[in-house]
């Protein structure tokens, strides 16, 4: 861009100290190799690619129809993480195909113009290489210019045609959209791109987020910041971001980029995730894979890896031997853990396929900054040996996998218990002990390959044997218990009327024969034994005489 312009450098002069110290604020960013693994990335556009049908995702809902917008964010989505472009053209040629489809609609005797769907159409042309004042038999960027208003406050604003009489008909243009067209106008160079950029920036309030909608188009102030009510929207500061990235050797572009990635940095949370707007604040793959994107392209490479790895979490990895209802789908993102937990059971259904295929499409970008792996070996530690039957433990492999990754441990073939290693490359999984008196081993898996495995002796309650020597012994002399039934190692040990006398550990054949004093009050003494647990214990009675 030729100069700065005084609506974009008002918006700006107002709030350095704010930014500043938004700046000041930031949580300390986590550490990841530099390395990335391009694994995620290749398992989800190979899902995505077939999740098409001539280039484009029928939505099987509402009686079924082709999702032309949906269409568009796989195919910017592949173009972005490249290797795609073949898909990436097929779905072009769909969407030319069916541009008056995408961008219009008729109403009574009118046509209703989407404004948003223009410049979204107009992104995808320009990313795939194609000309856009010849795409779809049309002059996109003429029918894009058409729809920016010239006058007034909303000088610069995307606004859809319609006819207001018609029920349920309104201006749909919001700010994604705005974001979109900015991308498409500038990669064509035209003339509309400075106000469309304008009015984007005007969208960005003082700290740092875009809103999503607009002001009313009569409303005398259409800056963010003139709006008490304005919401954060981690989905379109990401997208806004991204829109811009063009445009960054404008000083004005990249402040505001900067302050829309530091309002990013500041709310992503502890465990990289991100929530969206205010319909969907609660941590999800769509808004973490966006602000993983736009974090990313921004440089921010560490906070990126955090919440790819997040992402990664939840996407399907479920190979044999650990495969589940999720395995013919693996690539796939789920939305939430909620989601990726229910498809385990019950696969990707024609009711949850669409919600899984718009987190991979808007995932999938963030997903080129997961880490390839964490630090030190990959091993599983002896846990202690003896183990008692229905108790929860802890299966752990320390340091090497990578992070995000899903991990599985099984015991005979079945799954046992899933996780997802951690951003220091390790693994904690939490596993219930089976019944019965046994050696148990586990093993844990990251995809099909072994990671290490550990095996414990579980030890169910039981009554143990107990036998005594002699039932009548003098006080002051010698007795002898003989314990059975007990496991090699097993340690035991030996009470008279309730104070230790004894212990020791059964050999192979699982038996403690010891010696212990008779000692105390003449009469009947209760000899108790108990093994390595509670729970394994026996009882008899003696009598000491003189």
């Amino acid at each position: 861009m030729s100069s700065p312009f005084l609506r974009r450098g008002a918006a700006l002069l107002a709030t350095p100290a704010l930014a500043l110290g938004a700046l000041a604020a930031l949580p300390a960013a986590p550490s990841y190799a530099a390395e990335v693994d391009p694994a995620p990335v290749a398992a989800g556009a190979a899902w995505l690619e077939t999740q098409l049908t001539d280039g484009l995702v029928f939505n099987p809902n509402f009686g079924g129809f082709d999702d032309y917008g949906l269409s568009i964010d796989v195919a910017l989505g592949l173009d972005s993480v490249g290797g795609h472009d073949a898909t990436v053209q097929t779905i072009t040629d769909a969407i030319a195909t069916n541009l008056d489809s995408y961008t219009s609609y008729p109403t009574g005797d009118s046509t209703h113009v989407l404004a948003g769907s223009l410049g979204k159409a107009l992104a995808l042309a320009t990313s795939a290489g194609r000309d856009g004042n010849a795409f779809g038999g049309t002059d996109l960027v003429a029918d894009l210019e058409a729809q920016v208003a010239t006058e007034g406050p909303i000088a610069g604003r995307l606004q859809d045609t319609f006819d207001p009489t018609q029920q349920f008909e309104a201006d749909f243009s919001n700010t994604i959209g705005q974001a979109f067209a900015v991308q498409g106008l500038d990669a064509e160079a035209s003339a509309r791109v400075d106000p469309v950029t304008d009015f984007l920036l005007a969208q960005q309030c003082s700290e740092g987020f875009f809103r999503l909608n607009f002001a009313a188009a009569d409303a005398p102030l259409q800056a963010c910041d003139a709006d008490p009510e304005a919401s954060p929207d981690t989905d379109v500061t990401a997208l806004a971001v991204i829109a811009l990235q063009s445009q960054t050797d404008d000083a004005d572009v990249q402040a505001a980029v900067t302050r829309a990635t530091d309002w990013l940095a500041g709310v992503q949370n502890a465990d990289g995730s991100f929530g969206g707007g205010t319909s969907t604040e609660a941590p999800n793959t769509n808004s973490t894979g966006l602000a993983a994107w736009a974090l990313g392209t921004e440089g921010d490479t560490a906070r990126a890896a955090a919440a790819a790895t997040w992402v990664r979490g939840l996407q399907a990895d479920d190979t044999a031997p650990c495969a589940s209802g999720l395995t013919p789908d693996n690539g796939a993102v789920a939305y939430d853990a909620a989601a990726r937990n229910t498809a385990r059971g019950e696969g990707v259904t024609d009711a949850t396929e669409d919600q899984f295929r718009r987190a991979s499409a808007q995932a999938l970008p963030g997903l080129q900054w997961a880490p390839l792996e964490g630090t030190g070996p990959v091993a599983v530690p002896e846990q202690e040996f003896f183990q008692q039957a229905g108790r929860k433990v802890s299966v752990v492999s320390s340091g090497g996998l990578a992070p995000g990754d899903t991990v599985c441990v099984t015991r005979g073939g079945a799954v046992a218990a899933r996780t997802t290693a951690g951003d220091n490359g390790q693994a904690v999984a939490r596993v219930t002990l089976p019944a019965g008196t046994a050696l148990r081993t586990f093993v844990v898996r990251s995809g099909e390959a072994t990671v290490g495995s550990t095996t414990v002796q579980v030890l169910a309650a039981t009554k143990v044997g107990l036998k005594v020597a002699k039932a009548r012994v003098t006080r002051g002399a010698f007795d002898t218990v003989k314990v059975s039934g007990l496991v090699r190692g097993e340690s035991v040990r030996v009470f008279l009327r309730g104070k230790p006398v004894a212990a020791g550990t059964a050999n192979a054949q699982g038996v403690l024969t010891k010696r212990f004093k008779v000692t105390g009050d003449l009469g009947k003494a209760t000899v108790k034994v108990v093994g390595q647990f509670g729970n394994r214990t026996n009882t008899t009675t003696i009598t000491v005489i003189r």
